[in-house]
């Protein structure tokens, strides 16, 4: 099995949960991580714009899980590792003859002033660059078009959409990155009356196992439910005394629509059972 992002918070899950059924993983990494090590990872120190490097990597393994991301706010930097680095890991899985693609996209792909306040299937329109949707998001959903042009060439995939993936984590957005900046004030504005879709990072990591055990060639939500933003938000405000009370409201007019979660259950049999209350208590001892 090779991963991608393994290093990070999902991807890291996702190997933790391969090496403890027994699967043999190597991860192809920017920097070596003696967490991977103690599991029992072969790591490589690859970049992802190397076809021919990643191929030699990937010779063997019968199936490639791609995690890896990035969320900045410079498209072209997101370009790079995004939609170029998908690319490349598309030709190096035909290549090697890796039977079988596993890519962990995003909810954020998704066009939501064009759906409206309705449920987002997985057939809804997605971003563009010319819409003004964020660097991540249009780079996601470009990334997204590389892995359809893999499975048109006969590259068995699988695209997981999850929205904001709950967890504990050094290197986790929402159990870390964004708590930090709420504490700090530094949260850019938002609509507390959005809708926050949600999944606990073991319900994820289950999705990606349960991908891995089938060819079925299909793109799905994987959600484990809905609140508000300012739901979230105060539920960091129980453990984070020093966050402001409210963060910065912008003048948008929020969404409140949800995204569907009835084709996972159909396509893998996979209900993600982990409640909102306890990913915000796995937070909260973290921090504590």
């Amino acid at each position: 099995m090779m991963v991608t992002g393994a290093t990070g918070f999902v991807g890291g899950r996702i190997v933790a949960a391969l090496r403890e059924r027994r699967n043999e993983v190597v991860a192809a990494v920017r920097t070596p991580s003696e967490a991977l090590d103690r599991l029992g990872v072969v790591q490589h120190t690859v970049p992802l714009d190397d076809a021919d490097a990643l191929a030699r990597v990937a010779s063997g393994a019968d199936a490639l899980v791609h995690a890896a991301a990035a969320a900045g706010p410079d498209l072209a930097a997101a370009r790079v590792v995004n939609t170029l680095g998908t690319r490349t890991l598309v030709t190096a899985a035909r290549t090697a003859g890796v039977p079988r693609f596993v890519h962990v996209s995003t909810t954020a792909v998704y066009d939501l002033p064009a759906v409206g306040d309705a449920e987002v299937a997985e057939d809804a329109p997605l971003v563009s660059a010319e819409g003004g949707a964020s660097p991540y998001a249009v780079t996601k959903a470009e990334a997204e078009a590389e892995v359809a042009r893999g499975g048109a060439q006969g590259l068995s995939v699988a695209i997981l959409r999850p929205p904001a993936v709950l967890g504990a984590g050094p290197t986790s957005t929402w159990g870390r990155r964004i708590p930090q900046r709420y504490r700090d004030g530094e949260l850019h504005a938002v609509a507390p009356a959005s809708t926050f879709g949600w999944v606990h990072v073991d319900d994820l990591t289950d999705a990606v196992l349960a991908a891995l055990d089938t060819e079925v060639e299909a793109t799905l939500n994987v959600v484990g439910g809905h609140t508000t933003f300012g739901g979230y938000l105060a539920a960091l405000r129980a453990f984070l005394p020093t966050a402001p009370a409210t963060a910065a409201v912008n003048d948008d007019v929020p969404w409140q629509g949800r995204y569907a979660d009835d084709r996972l259950p159909r396509v893998l049999g996979l209900h993600p059972t982990r409640s909102f209350e306890a990913a915000m208590a796995e937070i909260r001892t973290d921090w504590v």
